[in-house]
């Protein structure tokens, strides 16, 4: 079962692939009584500024962040708290990113074309910002899948006709990049990565040695035993505990500020993840 919090460590805008802009997620946080909010859009800061604004102008506090991609079919996802938009080093890998997925995009409609399903590309946002959610989102406009879980497994999933792989850095040089630019490395909805749990906390204990500093133990994807189980092993290696909804505000998620039940501790994480961000940004 799920829970409302006042606070969300982990929501999309448009600037990546949510359907509300920034204003529109303060204003939302701000209407159910969220305090804190994260912006964790996929492999872009360029959210951050308009959020920024938003959240003075709603009184909520706001964390900056990113989420990157990483590892096997980028399914390994690390998110990076207060991460400083002035590393050269991270701008130069989203810009590189950013071209990756125009030229993706442009596979995929081909790939698509083939099958006798035409996207017009005007349909979709600007192509460094286009993702496989935006295409199955068409597919459902068009016609061509009833939902957007079926234009997935139809056409877009892994091993389907419209797929086309992302090169992307292992989840290692992912987290040890966030750190160098003053970020501290969380990873995202272990659940997703359908590891056993004796998997997950080798994987924990790997990317600590780059520099991780947290797991996101409560997110929709994780029921409460799972996500128990999650922060009791974070807490057992000394690592952060966060939680956040993942909205896109397309029905494809959990509602904003919601997470799954038993996060006792939610209010002194946030603030040692405030405080761990504050002491990164500082170093």
């Amino acid at each position: 079962m799920e829970a409302a919090y006042p606070l969300d460590l982990h929501v999309h805008s448009t600037f990546s692939d949510g359907r509300l802009s920034p204003a529109q997620l303060c204003a939302e946080a701000a209407r159910q009584g969220i305090e804190l909010l994260s912006l964790c859009d996929h492999d872009t800061l360029s959210g951050l500024e308009p959020m920024a604004q938003a959240a003075r102008e709603n009184s909520l506090t706001f964390v900056p962040s990113v989420e990157l991609g990483s590892g096997p079919s980028a399914r390994l996802h690390i998110l990076g708290y207060g991460v400083n938009p002035a590393c050269d080093e991270l701008q130069d890998l989203l810009r590189r990113l950013a071209a990756q997925r125009r030229e993706r995009m442009q596979k995929m409609l081909a790939l698509l074309a083939r099958q006798g399903v035409r996207i017009d590309p005007t349909e979709l946002p600007p192509s460094a910002s286009s993702s496989r959610a935006h295409l199955a989102a068409a597919l459902v406009r068009h016609g061509a899948a009833g939902s957007v879980a079926e234009a997935f497994d139809r056409f877009l999933a892994e091993g389907r006709c419209a797929y086309v792989p992302r090169t992307v850095p292992t989840a290692a040089q992912a987290t040890a990049l966030l750190r160098r630019a003053k970020a501290v490395p969380v990873l995202a909805h272990p659940v997703r990565l359908g590891l056993s749990p004796g998997e997950v906390h080798a994987l924990v204990r790997e990317l600590k040695t780059a520099g991780l500093a947290g797991v996101e133990a409560y997110h929709p994807s994780a029921n409460p035993e799972e996500a128990r189980r999650l922060e009791s092993m974070a807490r057992a290696e000394g690592l952060l505990v966060t939680g956040g909804s993942d909205f896109h505000g397309d029905g494809t998620h959990a509602r904003m500020g919601y997470m799954p039940e038993g996060w006792v501790r939610a209010p002194q994480d946030a603030r040692a993840l405030c405080q761990a961000v504050n002491v990164s940004n500082k170093a």
